[in-house]
């Protein structure tokens, strides 16, 4: 199986796929998430410790955590960038699941919004930026397509990605989350 592979497999078996990079020797220590994981290592190492035994994933592998495993995670010395999947059984998901992911992958939560009509021209961010539109609607075009998020949405853009935004006739309500990444690893 290749990332592509992967990537559609995520999305078919109903996984929200998020891309995420983790900072070196980061020690995450026995928990449980509210969601299924899986996940595809794209460069560095994580060892996920279950029952008492550590495996280690590098690039090119991939590990799932069901939801309510107890686990314990430990990124390697120089980080981990991941292709993963979260999927939670318990109904869509809620600002309060949103904020809680974001927060716990390092990501800086900023409540915001726009008025009506507002627009971007075309730009990047030199950070991660995850968003939850909360009311109202926005329309983020990149690679030459649009889409139209609304109350309940979200959507991921990559640092470096090219795009414009623009607010619906409402304006629009959002919870977004910030983070500065290293480049993913070869």
């Amino acid at each position: 199986m290749d990332k592509a592979e992967f990537e559609t497999e995520l999305r078919r078996d109903g996984y929200r796929v998020v891309n995420s990079s983790v900072k070196p020797n980061l020690v995450a220590p026995n928990h449980c998430h509210d969601f299924d994981a899986k996940a595809w290592v794209l460069g560095g190492e994580i060892t996920i410790t279950r029952d008492n035994t550590p495996v280690t994933f590098r690039a090119g592998q991939c590990f799932e955590v069901p939801a309510g495993c107890m686990h314990a995670e430990h990124v390697g010395p120089e980080g981990v960038a991941l292709l993963s999947g979260r999927r939670r059984n318990g109904g869509p998901l809620t600002r309060e699941a949103f904020e809680s992911d974001l927060r716990r992958e390092g990501f800086d939560v900023v409540n915001g919004g726009q008025k009506p009509g507002f627009a971007e021209d075309m730009h990047a961010h030199d950070f991660d930026a995850r968003i939850m539109v909360l009311a109202g609607e926005i329309t983020v075009t990149r690679d030459g397509k649009s889409d139209v998020f609304h109350a309940g949405d979200h959507c991921e853009i990559p640092a470096g990605c090219q795009h414009t935004t623009k607010a619906g006739p409402e304006g629009v309500a959002y919870i977004v989350g910030k983070a500065c990444r290293r480049p993913a690893m070869n």
